[in-house]
């Protein structure tokens, strides 16, 4: 483990591993200057023996350099930057090389600064460094891998705003507002036997239950916060030859399903990704839903079901051709699933009369709420594709306060629900009289659950969490 490494000097590649124009070599440490030195011509040869390496070079400074090994063999040229203590991400000394993007090249420098002192780094353990040298709180260390790992536009964004510290910011009220609380209800419990009242119950119900409300904003952020951090889930769900596939088609703009009229073609979950208006989009196509003896598409159709049951929304589809969608209607409500979404696909191939009469019966059927309920669509028209992630971003959630303060971890939403939910029991205690011993005893676990959200409080446990699926070089 990383932890008992903060006296080291680490290294490791920055940059994606492969050929390229450049790769970035970081080095981070009490001897980063001095190790780099070693192979960096340009920062050794500069010196006379007055000098100091720290007292010569400027921090946030560039500087060409050759590379040599230990040996004085040359290995390439380089722009080398020098970050001073307390001045870099890591807030430690930090050395970045920039080379040319050749693996040989990368693993031979690598190789020398081993060899002269320094360590590989491992995942994560320049974020985590800069997290133990207060550069950072353990919010925003958690955004430095979301950023890395963002797809698109909306998280991106989500991600750069809790690296800003907008959630770090309004956990911190949170933990101020909790912590005044506190100290009047300890208050109280000392002065308890002389009558005095430090605090009016009123008052701190109050604050209590304003405190509350700001968690559970917090915690409603994080299903869309989730949503666009690991994208929207959908699977296309009817029976076979409703279009499901050529529907998966004009959505990922690719033909990725095989598309024919006969039923049953498709027998396995075949899914694939896209972005669309800063969003991304999981879509999977799934066999046709029917009663069938063919043994393997029973299978597939098993897993139809557990796509479904994954998904975080179903696009139910029907057939405009048909004449009954009976089985079709039995099949949408059986399908346990809060969000839906309903198209009627092949829509080009009826008339507009007819087409309003066929939504108009399927909606009651559902018991929805009237004939625009049912999105009619066409693989034929490109217009479809938007009306369809309209109407799934529209079903899904509300993504209209990305400029506030959103968490899109599970360690962040599950030390907020214990919280709220510990501050939920000091108000009911609070409202029942008990004693105030209890009270504090809940809003001390609200707290601690609180200081754990940035890392003001940790364990081995919490930081293996945080910092286990970072890159090396991060």
């Amino acid at each position: 483990m990383m932890w008992n490494r903060n006296e080291q000097t680490i290294c490791a590649i920055s940059t994606p591993h492969g050929v390229g124009g450049i790769a970035v070599i970081r080095v981070s440490g009490p001897q980063a200057l001095s190790i780099s030195g070693r192979i960096c011509k340009r920062l050794s040869k500069s010196l006379s023996n007055e000098e100091t390496l720290q007292s010569h070079f400027q921090s946030h400074r560039a500087y060409f350099s050759e590379i040599h090994d230990l040996k004085g063999q040359k290995i390439d040229e380089a722009v080398v930057t020098y970050f001073a203590h307390g001045k870099s991400f890591t807030g430690e000394e930090v050395i970045e090389i920039s080379c040319h993007g050749s693996p040989y090249i990368t693993g031979q420098i690598l190789d020398q600064l081993v060899q002269a002192g320094a360590k590989i780094a491992e995942p994560g353990e320049f974020t985590y460094r800069a997290f133990m040298n207060n550069k950072l709180d353990l919010v925003q260390a958690e955004s430095v891998l979301s950023l890395i790992e963002s797809r698109n536009k909306s998280a991106a964004k989500v991600a750069l705003r809790q690296l800003e510290g907008h959630v770090s910011k309004e956990v911190e009220e949170l933990i101020s507002d909790l912590t005044w609380c506190l100290a009047h209800i300890e208050a109280s419990i000392d002065f308890i036997e002389q009558g005095i009242e430090v605090v009016d119950t009123s008052e701190l119900i109050h604050k209590l239950e304003k405190i509350n409300g700001t968690l559970e904003k917090l915690l409603q952020s994080y299903e869309s916060g989730r949503l666009i951090k690991d994208g929207i889930k959908v699977a296309l769900l009817g029976e076979p030859n409703v279009g499901k596939s050529s529907l998966l088609n004009l959505l990922l703009q690719n033909d990725k399903a095989i598309v024919t009229p006969i039923a049953g073609t498709t027998r396995d979950v075949i899914d694939g990704e896209i972005i669309f208006d800063g969003m991304k989009y999981i879509i999977s196509d799934t066999a046709g839903l029917r009663e069938t003896q063919d043994e393997v598409e029973i299978i597939g159709i098993d897993r139809s079901r557990q796509e479904a049951e994954k998904a975080d929304l179903l696009c139910f589809v029907f057939d405009a051709t048909e004449k009954e969608w009976q089985r079709s209607l039995q099949m949408a409500t059986e399908i346990q699933n809060s969000k839906k979404i309903f198209l009627l696909n092949k829509s080009d191939t009826v008339s507009a009369d007819e087409l309003y009469r066929i939504q108009d019966e399927i909606s009651m059927s559902l018991g929805l709420s009237g004939a625009q309920e049912i999105l009619a669509t066409s693989a034929r028209e490109a217009t479809s594709r938007s009306h369809i992630f309209a109407a799934i971003k529209s079903a899904v959630g509300q993504f209209d306060y990305l400029d506030e303060a959103v968490i899109s971890s599970s360690r962040q939403f599950e030390q907020a629900q214990y919280s709220f939910e510990m501050i939920s029991k000091s108000v009911d205690e609070l409202k029942n009289k008990t004693g105030a011993e209890f009270v504090a005893l809940y809003l001390k676990e609200a707290l601690l659950s609180l200081q754990k959200i940035l890392g003001q409080v940790y364990d081995d446990q919490i930081m293996d969490r945080v910092f286990k699926e970072f890159c090396l070089g991060k």
